[in-house]
Protein backbone atom coordinates (compact mmCIF):
# COMPACT_ATOMS: atom_id res chain seq x y z
CA UNK A 1 0.00 0.00 0.00
CA UNK A 2 1.29 3.15 -0.71
CA UNK A 3 3.68 4.53 2.51
CA UNK A 4 1.08 8.09 2.51
CA UNK A 5 -1.94 5.65 3.35
CA UNK A 6 -0.18 3.72 5.92
CA UNK A 7 1.05 6.94 7.63
CA UNK A 8 -2.93 8.12 7.41
CA UNK A 9 -4.02 4.53 9.04
CA UNK A 10 -2.10 5.72 12.32
CA UNK A 11 -4.13 8.84 13.18
CA UNK A 12 -7.27 8.17 11.77
CA UNK A 13 -10.40 6.68 13.39
CA UNK A 14 -14.23 7.33 12.76
CA UNK A 15 -15.70 6.95 16.17
CA UNK A 16 -19.62 7.33 16.84
CA UNK A 17 -20.46 7.29 20.43
CA UNK A 18 -23.69 5.94 22.11
CA UNK A 19 -24.84 5.43 25.78
CA UNK A 20 -27.34 2.29 25.48
CA UNK A 21 -26.46 -1.11 24.73
CA UNK A 22 -26.48 -2.02 20.81
CA UNK A 23 -26.10 -4.58 18.39
CA UNK A 24 -25.60 -4.65 14.50
CA UNK A 25 -25.74 -7.26 11.49
CA UNK A 26 -22.80 -8.43 10.15
CA UNK A 27 -22.77 -9.50 6.27
CA UNK A 28 -19.61 -10.17 3.99
CA UNK A 29 -19.58 -11.55 0.48
CA UNK A 30 -21.94 -9.95 -1.02
CA UNK A 31 -20.35 -10.71 -4.93
CA UNK A 32 -22.90 -8.59 -7.01
CA UNK A 33 -22.17 -9.07 -10.47
CA UNK A 34 -23.42 -6.78 -12.88
CA UNK A 35 -23.94 -3.21 -13.73
CA UNK A 36 -26.80 -2.02 -13.43
CA UNK A 37 -28.48 -4.43 -11.51
CA UNK A 38 -30.97 -6.28 -13.55
CA UNK A 39 -33.38 -9.24 -12.70
CA UNK A 40 -30.91 -12.18 -13.34
CA UNK A 41 -28.45 -10.73 -11.11
CA UNK A 42 -29.78 -12.63 -7.85
CA UNK A 43 -27.30 -11.30 -5.57
CA UNK A 44 -28.22 -7.70 -5.90
CA UNK A 45 -31.76 -8.73 -5.08
CA UNK A 46 -30.66 -10.07 -2.53
CA UNK A 47 -28.52 -7.10 -1.03
CA UNK A 48 -31.74 -4.92 -1.71
CA UNK A 49 -34.20 -7.37 0.11
CA UNK A 50 -31.79 -7.87 3.08
CA UNK A 51 -31.31 -4.36 3.85
CA UNK A 52 -34.96 -3.82 3.40
CA UNK A 53 -35.57 -6.26 6.47
CA UNK A 54 -32.59 -4.61 8.25
CA UNK A 55 -33.78 -1.56 8.74
CA UNK A 56 -37.03 -3.04 9.86
CA UNK A 57 -35.54 -5.31 12.70
CA UNK A 58 -36.76 -4.54 16.31
CA UNK A 59 -34.75 -3.81 17.99
CA UNK A 60 -33.20 -1.67 15.45
CA UNK A 61 -29.62 -2.23 14.39
CA UNK A 62 -27.25 0.89 15.37
CA UNK A 63 -25.43 0.15 11.96
CA UNK A 64 -24.28 -2.78 9.70
CA UNK A 65 -21.20 -3.72 9.26
CA UNK A 66 -19.93 -5.76 5.43
CA UNK A 67 -16.60 -7.93 5.66
CA UNK A 68 -15.29 -7.91 2.06
CA UNK A 69 -16.06 -9.23 -1.52
CA UNK A 70 -18.92 -6.44 -2.32
CA UNK A 71 -18.79 -6.95 -5.77
CA UNK A 72 -17.74 -9.56 -8.03
CA UNK A 73 -14.71 -8.34 -9.36
CA UNK A 74 -13.95 -5.07 -7.82
CA UNK A 75 -11.24 -3.91 -10.19
CA UNK A 76 -13.69 -4.00 -13.82
CA UNK A 77 -15.08 -1.31 -15.36
CA UNK A 78 -17.07 0.33 -15.05
CA UNK A 79 -16.82 1.49 -11.08
CA UNK A 80 -16.48 -2.42 -10.04
CA UNK A 81 -20.14 -2.73 -10.28
CA UNK A 82 -20.44 -0.46 -6.92
CA UNK A 83 -23.16 1.19 -8.55
CA UNK A 84 -25.56 -1.87 -8.14
CA UNK A 85 -24.49 -1.81 -4.49
CA UNK A 86 -25.14 1.76 -3.93
CA UNK A 87 -27.73 2.80 -5.63
CA UNK A 88 -29.78 1.26 -2.89
CA UNK A 89 -28.06 3.40 -0.05
CA UNK A 90 -28.92 6.72 1.39
CA UNK A 91 -27.65 9.31 0.13
CA UNK A 92 -27.77 8.20 -3.41
CA UNK A 93 -24.92 9.38 -6.07
CA UNK A 94 -22.10 9.94 -3.38
CA UNK A 95 -18.10 10.16 -5.02
CA UNK A 96 -15.51 9.82 -2.22
CA UNK A 97 -17.78 8.59 0.46
CA UNK A 98 -16.29 8.50 3.75
CA UNK A 99 -16.34 6.26 6.95
CA UNK A 100 -20.27 5.47 7.54
CA UNK A 101 -21.64 7.97 4.97
CA UNK A 102 -24.01 5.37 3.49
CA UNK A 103 -26.66 4.44 4.75
CA UNK A 104 -29.34 1.35 4.74
CA UNK A 105 -32.28 3.49 5.55
CA UNK A 106 -33.88 6.85 3.32
CA UNK A 107 -33.89 8.64 7.36
CA UNK A 108 -30.65 8.00 7.71
CA UNK A 109 -30.71 6.51 11.34
CA UNK A 110 -29.02 3.18 10.19
CA UNK A 111 -25.04 3.27 8.92
CA UNK A 112 -23.58 0.73 6.79
CA UNK A 113 -19.95 0.35 7.13
CA UNK A 114 -17.49 -1.84 4.30
CA UNK A 115 -13.89 -3.10 4.18
CA UNK A 116 -12.81 -4.46 1.25
CA UNK A 117 -11.93 -7.89 0.59
CA UNK A 118 -9.83 -9.96 -1.96
CA UNK A 119 -12.35 -9.76 -4.81
CA UNK A 120 -12.05 -6.08 -4.89
CA UNK A 121 -8.73 -6.00 -6.22
CA UNK A 122 -9.36 -8.82 -9.00
CA UNK A 123 -8.91 -7.75 -12.56
CA UNK A 124 -10.16 -11.00 -14.52
CA UNK A 125 -8.71 -14.17 -15.20
CA UNK A 126 -5.86 -15.99 -16.94
CA UNK A 127 -6.03 -18.57 -19.28
CA UNK A 128 -6.98 -21.34 -17.04
CA UNK A 129 -9.56 -19.38 -14.85
CA UNK A 130 -7.07 -18.63 -11.98
CA UNK A 131 -7.98 -15.00 -10.93
CA UNK A 132 -5.72 -12.19 -11.67
CA UNK A 133 -5.52 -9.85 -9.06
CA UNK A 134 -3.76 -5.84 -8.63
CA UNK A 135 -2.91 -4.63 -4.78
CA UNK A 136 -4.40 -1.26 -5.74
CA UNK A 137 -8.34 -0.53 -4.84
CA UNK A 138 -9.42 1.59 -8.23
CA UNK A 139 -12.96 1.67 -8.15
CA UNK A 140 -13.98 1.15 -4.26
CA UNK A 141 -12.81 4.60 -2.74
CA UNK A 142 -14.51 5.94 -5.18
CA UNK A 143 -17.46 4.46 -5.02
CA UNK A 144 -18.01 3.33 -1.98
CA UNK A 145 -15.40 3.69 1.05
CA UNK A 146 -12.26 4.58 1.92
CA UNK A 147 -9.23 2.00 1.72
CA UNK A 148 -8.15 2.49 5.38
CA UNK A 149 -8.42 0.77 8.35
CA UNK A 150 -10.72 2.67 10.70
CA UNK A 151 -12.45 2.27 14.33
CA UNK A 152 -16.00 2.88 15.40
CA UNK A 153 -16.25 3.57 18.85
CA UNK A 154 -19.18 2.81 21.39
CA UNK A 155 -18.99 3.43 25.47
CA UNK A 156 -18.18 -0.07 26.18
CA UNK A 157 -17.05 -1.39 23.06
CA UNK A 158 -14.73 -1.01 20.53
CA UNK A 159 -15.02 -2.07 16.38
CA UNK A 160 -11.87 -2.24 14.52
CA UNK A 161 -12.31 -2.70 11.00
CA UNK A 162 -8.75 -4.12 9.17
CA UNK A 163 -8.05 -4.73 5.29
CA UNK A 164 -6.80 -7.74 5.48
CA UNK A 165 -5.03 -7.63 1.55
CA UNK A 166 -5.13 -8.75 -2.14
CA UNK A 167 -4.82 -12.34 -3.24
CA UNK A 168 -1.34 -14.45 -2.33
CA UNK A 169 -0.58 -17.48 -3.71
CA UNK A 170 -1.26 -20.78 -1.35
CA UNK A 171 1.70 -23.18 -2.18
CA UNK A 172 3.17 -23.83 -5.41
CA UNK A 173 1.69 -24.78 -8.02
CA UNK A 174 -0.95 -21.90 -6.66
CA UNK A 175 -4.09 -23.93 -5.65
CA UNK A 176 -7.16 -22.12 -7.33
CA UNK A 177 -9.45 -23.19 -4.53
CA UNK A 178 -7.17 -21.55 -1.21
CA UNK A 179 -6.57 -17.80 -1.81
CA UNK A 180 -5.55 -15.98 1.44
CA UNK A 181 -4.49 -12.24 1.56
CA UNK A 182 -1.55 -11.10 1.60
CA UNK A 183 -2.36 -10.21 5.50
CA UNK A 184 -1.59 -7.36 7.90
CA UNK A 185 1.01 -4.94 7.13
CA UNK A 186 3.75 -3.85 10.02
CA UNK A 187 2.15 -0.33 10.03
CA UNK A 188 -0.81 -2.10 10.59
CA UNK A 189 0.06 -4.18 13.54
CA UNK A 190 1.35 -1.02 15.40
CA UNK A 191 -1.90 0.70 14.83
CA UNK A 192 -3.77 -2.16 15.80
CA UNK A 193 -2.07 -2.60 19.50
CA UNK A 194 -2.19 1.19 19.95
CA UNK A 195 -5.76 1.26 18.90
CA UNK A 196 -6.37 -1.70 21.99
CA UNK A 197 -3.98 -0.39 24.52
CA UNK A 198 -6.13 2.18 24.34
CA UNK A 199 -9.43 0.81 24.63
CA UNK A 200 -8.22 -1.62 27.01
CA UNK A 201 -11.47 -1.18 29.32
CA UNK A 202 -14.18 -2.19 26.38
CA UNK A 203 -15.27 -5.11 24.52
CA UNK A 204 -13.46 -5.18 21.97
CA UNK A 205 -14.34 -6.55 18.19
CA UNK A 206 -11.87 -7.00 14.91
CA UNK A 207 -13.57 -7.20 11.56
CA UNK A 208 -11.57 -8.20 8.31
CA UNK A 209 -11.97 -9.99 5.26
CA UNK A 210 -10.23 -13.24 5.70
CA UNK A 211 -10.12 -15.49 8.66
CA UNK A 212 -7.51 -15.39 10.81
CA UNK A 213 -8.28 -19.05 11.45
CA UNK A 214 -10.03 -21.54 9.57
CA UNK A 215 -11.86 -24.53 10.47
CA UNK A 216 -14.85 -26.71 8.88
CA UNK A 217 -18.28 -25.52 9.52
CA UNK A 218 -21.53 -25.77 8.01
CA UNK A 219 -22.85 -23.96 4.37
CA UNK A 220 -25.42 -21.26 4.62
CA UNK A 221 -28.33 -24.06 4.58
CA UNK A 222 -26.91 -26.03 7.45
CA UNK A 223 -25.10 -28.77 5.40
CA UNK A 224 -21.95 -29.43 5.58
CA UNK A 225 -19.07 -27.16 4.47
CA UNK A 226 -16.84 -29.26 2.14
CA UNK A 227 -14.47 -26.96 0.85
CA UNK A 228 -10.46 -27.66 0.74
CA UNK A 229 -9.35 -26.80 4.67
CA UNK A 230 -5.56 -27.79 4.99
CA UNK A 231 -4.69 -26.42 8.19
CA UNK A 232 -5.91 -23.59 10.37
CA UNK A 233 -4.12 -20.94 8.35
CA UNK A 234 -6.11 -21.88 5.36
CA UNK A 235 -7.70 -18.90 3.39
CA UNK A 236 -6.30 -16.82 5.64
CA UNK A 237 -3.51 -14.51 6.17
CA UNK A 238 0.08 -14.54 4.89
CA UNK A 239 1.58 -11.89 6.58
CA UNK A 240 1.51 -11.39 10.36
CA UNK A 241 -0.97 -14.00 11.18
CA UNK A 242 0.69 -15.40 14.44
CA UNK A 243 1.24 -11.78 15.34
CA UNK A 244 -2.31 -10.79 14.85
CA UNK A 245 -3.82 -13.90 17.13
CA UNK A 246 -0.94 -13.16 19.71
CA UNK A 247 -2.49 -9.82 20.11
CA UNK A 248 -6.06 -11.10 20.50
CA UNK A 249 -4.86 -12.90 23.03
CA UNK A 250 -2.79 -10.27 25.37
CA UNK A 251 -5.52 -7.95 24.29
CA UNK A 252 -8.07 -9.71 25.57
CA UNK A 253 -9.84 -9.60 22.21
CA UNK A 254 -13.78 -11.07 22.23
CA UNK A 255 -14.60 -11.52 18.50
CA UNK A 256 -12.52 -11.61 14.93
CA UNK A 257 -15.20 -11.55 12.32
CA UNK A 258 -14.74 -12.49 9.04
CA UNK A 259 -16.21 -13.78 5.71
CA UNK A 260 -14.33 -15.33 2.50
CA UNK A 261 -14.74 -18.74 2.92
CA UNK A 262 -18.40 -18.60 2.29
CA UNK A 263 -19.88 -20.89 5.51
CA UNK A 264 -20.61 -20.45 8.88
CA UNK A 265 -18.46 -21.71 11.73
CA UNK A 266 -16.93 -20.42 15.23
CA UNK A 267 -13.50 -21.41 16.36
CA UNK A 268 -10.88 -21.05 18.69
CA UNK A 269 -7.05 -20.05 18.03
CA UNK A 270 -6.57 -24.00 17.83
CA UNK A 271 -9.03 -24.19 15.24
CA UNK A 272 -11.43 -26.14 17.28
CA UNK A 273 -14.97 -25.52 16.49
CA UNK A 274 -16.84 -23.45 19.31
CA UNK A 275 -20.07 -22.29 20.48
CA UNK A 276 -20.72 -18.76 19.51
CA UNK A 277 -20.52 -17.73 22.76
CA UNK A 278 -18.04 -19.99 24.03
CA UNK A 279 -16.77 -17.70 27.32
CA UNK A 280 -12.88 -18.97 27.06
CA UNK A 281 -11.05 -16.55 24.76
CA UNK A 282 -11.74 -14.71 21.53
CA UNK A 283 -13.77 -16.05 19.16
CA UNK A 284 -13.29 -16.79 15.65
CA UNK A 285 -16.40 -16.18 13.76
CA UNK A 286 -17.20 -16.82 9.85
CA UNK A 287 -20.65 -15.92 8.78
CA UNK A 288 -20.99 -17.44 5.22
CA UNK A 289 -21.56 -15.43 2.46
CA UNK A 290 -24.74 -13.00 1.57
CA UNK A 291 -25.29 -13.60 -1.53
CA UNK A 292 -27.15 -17.08 -0.03
CA UNK A 293 -28.76 -14.78 2.15
CA UNK A 294 -26.45 -15.07 5.54
CA UNK A 295 -26.16 -12.76 8.52
CA UNK A 296 -25.39 -12.89 11.89
CA UNK A 297 -26.79 -10.29 14.69
CA UNK A 298 -23.45 -8.99 17.06
CA UNK A 299 -25.04 -7.53 20.39
CA UNK A 300 -22.23 -6.53 22.91
CA UNK A 301 -23.31 -5.61 26.11
CA UNK A 302 -20.44 -4.32 29.10
CA UNK A 303 -19.57 -7.71 30.20
CA UNK A 304 -19.82 -9.65 26.95
CA UNK A 305 -20.31 -9.77 22.91
CA UNK A 306 -23.10 -12.08 22.33
CA UNK A 307 -22.86 -13.87 18.75
CA UNK A 308 -26.06 -15.08 17.00
CA UNK A 309 -26.25 -17.97 15.07
CA UNK A 310 -26.44 -17.54 11.47
CA UNK A 311 -29.66 -16.36 10.24
CA UNK A 312 -31.16 -15.97 6.81
CA UNK A 313 -33.27 -13.18 5.71
CA UNK A 314 -35.62 -12.52 2.92
CA UNK A 315 -37.72 -15.78 3.01
CA UNK A 316 -41.38 -14.92 1.10
CA UNK A 317 -40.13 -12.23 -0.72
CA UNK A 318 -40.22 -13.41 -3.98
CA UNK A 319 -36.57 -13.41 -4.68
CA UNK A 320 -35.33 -16.96 -5.28
CA UNK A 321 -34.93 -19.10 -2.52
CA UNK A 322 -32.35 -21.66 -1.90
CA UNK A 323 -32.55 -24.98 -3.90
CA UNK A 324 -30.83 -26.77 -0.52
CA UNK A 325 -32.96 -25.51 2.24
CA UNK A 326 -36.32 -26.69 3.20
CA UNK A 327 -39.29 -23.90 2.66
CA UNK A 328 -41.00 -22.87 6.14
CA UNK A 329 -43.77 -19.88 7.04
CA UNK A 330 -43.61 -18.00 9.98
CA UNK A 331 -46.30 -16.08 10.67
CA UNK A 332 -46.94 -13.40 12.07
CA UNK A 333 -43.61 -11.89 11.76
CA UNK A 334 -43.28 -9.93 14.28
CA UNK A 335 -45.22 -11.77 16.75
CA UNK A 336 -47.19 -11.16 20.14
CA UNK A 337 -48.14 -14.28 21.83
CA UNK A 338 -48.46 -16.63 19.33
CA UNK A 339 -46.42 -18.68 16.34
CA UNK A 340 -47.34 -20.05 13.30
CA UNK A 341 -45.03 -22.45 11.59
CA UNK A 342 -45.64 -24.32 8.64
CA UNK A 343 -43.41 -26.91 6.96
CA UNK A 344 -44.20 -29.46 4.78
CA UNK A 345 -42.83 -32.63 6.72
CA UNK A 346 -42.43 -34.28 10.09
CA UNK A 347 -40.23 -31.42 11.50
CA UNK A 348 -38.18 -30.82 15.00
CA UNK A 349 -38.08 -27.14 16.27
CA UNK A 350 -35.91 -25.12 18.13
CA UNK A 351 -36.25 -21.90 19.48
CA UNK A 352 -33.26 -20.04 20.70
CA UNK A 353 -32.38 -16.65 21.78
CA UNK A 354 -29.32 -14.51 19.95
CA UNK A 355 -27.07 -15.66 22.82
CA UNK A 356 -27.67 -19.13 21.25
CA UNK A 357 -29.43 -20.08 23.91
CA UNK A 358 -32.31 -22.98 23.73
CA UNK A 359 -35.52 -21.92 24.78
CA UNK A 360 -38.18 -24.15 23.75
CA UNK A 361 -38.44 -27.87 21.78
CA UNK A 362 -41.04 -29.39 20.20
CA UNK A 363 -41.77 -31.93 17.37
CA UNK A 364 -44.25 -30.61 14.59
CA UNK A 365 -46.66 -33.82 13.48
CA UNK A 366 -48.59 -31.72 11.31
CA UNK A 367 -47.84 -29.06 8.33
CA UNK A 368 -48.98 -26.49 10.81
CA UNK A 369 -48.04 -25.98 14.09
CA UNK A 370 -48.76 -22.78 16.42
CA UNK A 371 -46.27 -22.50 19.27
CA UNK A 372 -47.00 -20.23 22.41
CA UNK A 373 -44.45 -17.11 22.51
CA UNK A 374 -45.97 -15.16 25.50
CA UNK A 375 -43.55 -16.21 28.11
CA UNK A 376 -40.55 -14.93 25.94
CA UNK A 377 -39.52 -11.21 26.24
CA UNK A 378 -39.20 -8.35 23.74
CA UNK A 379 -37.09 -9.26 21.21
CA UNK A 380 -35.43 -11.42 18.30
CA UNK A 381 -35.31 -14.86 18.36
CA UNK A 382 -33.90 -18.07 15.80
CA UNK A 383 -35.86 -20.64 14.99
CA UNK A 384 -34.16 -23.74 13.30
CA UNK A 385 -36.15 -26.41 11.86
CA UNK A 386 -34.79 -29.48 10.72
CA UNK A 387 -36.33 -32.66 8.86
CA UNK A 388 -35.32 -35.34 6.60
CA UNK A 389 -34.58 -32.55 3.66
CA UNK A 390 -32.60 -30.46 5.51
CA UNK A 391 -32.13 -27.78 7.96
CA UNK A 392 -33.87 -23.67 7.47
CA UNK A 393 -32.87 -20.74 10.32
CA UNK A 394 -35.15 -18.24 10.23
CA UNK A 395 -35.15 -15.36 12.66
CA UNK A 396 -38.71 -13.66 14.29
CA UNK A 397 -38.85 -11.03 16.69
CA UNK A 398 -41.55 -10.94 19.30
CA UNK A 399 -43.30 -8.26 20.38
Amino acid sequence: MKTRILLFLTICTATISSFAQFSFVHLSDMHVSSVPASNSDTNAQYFQCAIKEFANLHPKPSFVLVTGDISDIGNVGPYGMYPTITQHLFPASLTNPGVGDYFIDSARTIPIYFTPGNHEYWTGFDSIHIPVSGDTLFYYPHDVAPDMDYVINKDFAVIVVLRSGHDSPYGYPPNPDVIQGTGLSNEQITWLRNVLIGNSNKRKIIVMHHPPVNAAGTNSDGSPFTALAIDTATNSLEKNRTIFLNICDSNHVDVVLAGHEHQNVVANRKGDTINENWPNGTRYVQTAAAFNRSYRIISPDPEFVNVSRPLRSCYGTGVNESPNSINITVFPNPAVDNLLIRCAQKSGIEISNTKGQILKRLTAQDIQTTVDISDLTVGIYIIKVRTEKGISVVKFVKQ
